[in-house]
């Protein structure tokens, strides 16, 4: 369904905080999210939201979950490392930074202290997100009734960032 279709007048998305400050340095602030219209999985709706490998809610608290206990071998956590070394190839291909940056991206994504994985939770208004988004593909989506979306180049002032707990 397209975004503007949507009902709902919020997106919701989790980055890591090394993700952000990556994004924030060497992207110009704009960033690539991931996001959905459902912030947590419903269950009892008859109306399917969200599984929860693409809940942002479950994500942040695994994420977290992953932090607080130095799970070196999360593998929500190494799925982000390889993320931000793909991220660093398409944007060298795309000329936004030069090969220095990209392998500077590769090496933090990889030296980084899982500390700097602890998640953010981004709140991103629909309007701001409409010109940013595309749909993603149902053989991408983690269920293909759930809505998804990917928005790119998204600057920082067209969303919220939030810490829980």
């Amino acid at each position: 369904m397209p975004l503007e279709e949507i009902p709902k007048p919020i997106l919701y998305s989790t980055m890591t905080y090394l993700a952000y400050n990556i994004n924030k340095r060497y992207y110009e602030g704009k960033h690539y999210l991931w996001c959905t219209p459902y912030f947590g999985v419903n269950i009892e709706s008859p109306y399917f939201t969200v599984p929860p490998s693409s809940s942002p809610l479950e994500i942040y608290n695994n994420l977290k979950k992953d932090v607080d206990a130095s799970d070196i071998h999360s593998s929500k956590i190494q799925l982000n490392r390889v993320g931000i070394r793909q991220g660093a190839s398409i944007n060298l291909r795309l000329g936004v930074i030069n090969q220095e940056q990209h392998d500077d991206i590769v090496e933090i994504s990889k030296l980084s202290d899982i500390n700097l994985f602890r998640p953010l939770l981004c709140v991103i208004p629909k309007v701001e997100a409409i010109k940013y988004y595309k749909k993603v593909a149902i053989k991408d989506r983690a269920n293909p009734l759930s809505h998804e979306y990917i928005l790119s180049d998204l600057p920082e002032s067209a969303f919220d960032i939030i810490r829980i707990g």
